[in-house]
């Protein structure tokens, strides 16, 4: 395989990253070239071990592949290996690139890696997690189209810290329905179109905190839908329960790793410092009751 150089440089979840392919998704998070803790390798072979029905940990190697677009090995915490398939887009490869192969690569090095989105006020983060659907990147965009500040739409790292948590910055860009930004006012901010979604679009966020390392988080709401609007505290083993039902990402890594006992753990120790909240609201677009909600759980 020939050597390639690594002109493309990050900064992200604290980490120093050197990769052979440019990552527009990451461009707010471009930084001077320095000794990387993580490398993103581009092979020109197959990767004939890598499975396309799951994911298997091999040693310190995680592989996993998708029909039709590559296969990444993630090596130690350390490298992301990609093979591209020989009909794969770049947008395709960044797409698992920046998510499963990003995520298995946090859970190598024992970090929390969480699903959800998360904005800043005054300050303080404060994270929303829950199911699939239950709009999480609507609600990040409401408050941030109210003046908060972006902090991460998907998959961050979030830390337990001496007498708090702290979550790192994850993304300048919120992916967003055609009729949120319709309501939001936001065609001006669309990038593009989503790959695999002919209505979603991904769009800049009016403010962000790329530029920060990490900031403190104030509190985790998990959503839900329900006809009128309702916040209420959880804590014990409810909390811990709930948490980790809605931002663990690719549990089935989590299994090839044996990865379960030390994300319970994490998600223990940032809770019993962060508050943790229930959010159900109707699902529309009524600024309102979001503007509250981030009220409350900011005065804790």
């Amino acid at each position: 395989m020939r050597a390639m150089p690594e002109p493309f440089h990050y900064r992200h979840s604290g980490l120093q990253i050197a990769s052979q392919i440019e990552l527009p998704e990451w461009q707010a998070f471009v930084c001077k070239k320095g000794e990387p803790d993580v490398r993103i390798v581009l092979s020109d072979e197959p990767c004939h071990d890598c499975p396309t029905d799951g994911s298997v940990a091999v040693g310190e190697t995680l592989r996993f592949a998708v029909e039709g677009i590559g296969g990444w090995q993630v090596e130690g915490g350390r490298t992301i290996r990609l093979h591209p398939g020989l009909t794969a887009d770049l947008p395709e490869l960044r797409l698992f690139t920046l998510g499963s192969a990003w995520g298995a690569l946090g859970y190598q090095r024992g970090f929390a890696m969480w699903h959800g989105s998360a904005v800043e006020r005054d300050g303080r983060a404060v994270l929303f997690c829950g199911d699939t659907g239950a709009g999480k990147s609507t609600l990040a965009a409401q408050l941030c189209a109210d003046g908060a500040s972006l902090v991460a739409d998907d998959l961050s790292r979030v830390e337990a810290s001496e007498g708090n948590a702290l979550i790192h910055p994850s993304s300048s860009r919120i992916k967003l329905w055609r009729e949120a930004i319709g309501n939001f006012g936001w065609d001006d901010y669309i990038l593009q179109r989503d790959y695999y979604r002919e209505d979603k679009f991904h769009c800049s966020a009016p403010k962000h905190l790329a530029e920060r390392e990490a900031v403190p988080l104030a509190a985790i709401v998990v959503l839900g839908e329900a006809p009128k609007n309702r916040l209420e505290r959880v804590s014990g083993a409810a909390a811990l329960q709930a948490v980790m039902q809605g931002t663990i990402y690719r549990p089935e890594m989590l299994d090839a790793l044996g990865g379960w006992s030390r994300q319970g753990a994490l998600a223990a120790e940032i809770i019993r410092t962060v508050p943790v909240w229930r959010f159900e609201r109707p699902k529309d677009f009524d600024a309102a009751p979001a503007r509250a909600m981030l009220d409350r759980v900011l005065s804790g």
